[in-house]
């Protein structure tokens, strides 16, 4: 990973900013001409906040090594996204030890291991040695997202064992974590960060309704939701629609779950989530909210 040195400086000149207007109350002004001249990254957190200030994404001046276990991450990451859960599996298995060059390749390497372990595999108890590889033995700062990604699968990990005592636990120390790096106002332009910032909410969330915390289900679903509209991504709309009818049924609010079903069930047809779609009309026909005929047909 470096920085395009070059790129920072063509973004602070079309914004008409010196070297000291970009640095001020984030780092030295000697800090941003090491970065121009030289390409170093200062930490990640002051680049991020640099970019913030800019208006641009971290994406835009910061490049991965272009490799080929890089490449094979974006992979299995995107199949995921998608959730292409045996697709993803076989890319990963292609990927041998010997490859794992750097602390981030490591993380990557057990967050996947263990998120294929537990959604493909229904094996709890090796997605929870995988994720504690990683926060054991890789992690430097709780303020890592592939952490907070790891703490939280280790909190639906212990849901799947029916230990929900630990799963709130670890449930509820990612999305503090989530919440403390919000608070410092890092930015939120980044497509990658943001998507997981979703995911973590819409996981929570649906670990909340499990345990019967309807409310608490609720909020953390908003917040995603919210950050979905900031971002103006499409990225689990709908299924995050869906948990909010399903919840506000259990809150008896039967107005707004039916609107909110058809949304989701709209959504999950543009999205061509099929899955998701028929899982939709079955909630529905249960709460006897008719199917959206008009979203249907199109």
């Amino acid at each position: 990973m470096r920085i395009l040195g070059e790129k920072v400086r063509q973004f602070r000149k079309r914004k008409g900013m010196s070297q000291k207007e970009l640095a001020e109350g984030i780092c030295t002004q000697a800090t941003i001409s090491l970065i121009e001249k030289k390409s170093k990254i200062p930490s990640m957190k002051i680049m991020m906040k640099i970019c913030n200030r800019l208006g641009i994404r971290l994406s835009e001046v910061i490049i991965e090594n272009d490799d080929q276990l890089y490449r094979t991450f974006k992979k299995i990451d995107s199949l995921i996204r998608h959730e292409q859960l045996e697709a993803a599996a076989a890319v990963f298995e292609k990927i041998r030890p010997k490859q794992l060059r750097s602390t981030n390749d490591k993380k990557q390497y057990f967050y996947y291991e263990g998120y294929i372990q537990l959604e493909l595999n229904n094996n709890p108890d090796e997605a929870i040695f995988n994720f504690g590889m990683l926060l054991n033995q890789f992690v430097k700062s709780s303020h890592d997202m592939y952490a907070i990604l790891a703490t939280l699968g280790t909190g639906l990990a212990y849901e799947r064992k029916q230990s929900y005592d630990k799963a709130e636990i670890f449930v509820k120390q990612a999305v503090g974590t989530l919440h403390a790096m919000d608070a410092q106002a890092l930015p939120m332009g980044d497509d990658d960060y943001l998507q997981n910032e979703i995911l973590i909410y819409a996981s929570a969330a649906q670990l909340y309704a499990k345990i019967n915390f309807p409310q608490e289900a609720l909020e953390l679903i908003d917040l995603a939701l919210q950050k979905a509209q900031d971002s103006q991504s499409l990225y689990l709309l709908d299924r995050l629609y869906a948990q909010k009818a399903a919840n506000e049924v259990v809150l008896n609010d039967v107005q707004s779950a039916h609107d909110h079903y058809y949304v989701a069930y709209a959504l999950s047809l543009v999205t061509h989530n099929a899955k998701l779609t028929q899982t939709i009309i079955k909630e529905m026909a249960a709460y006897h909210i008719a199917p959206l005929q008009v979203a249907k047909e199109a």
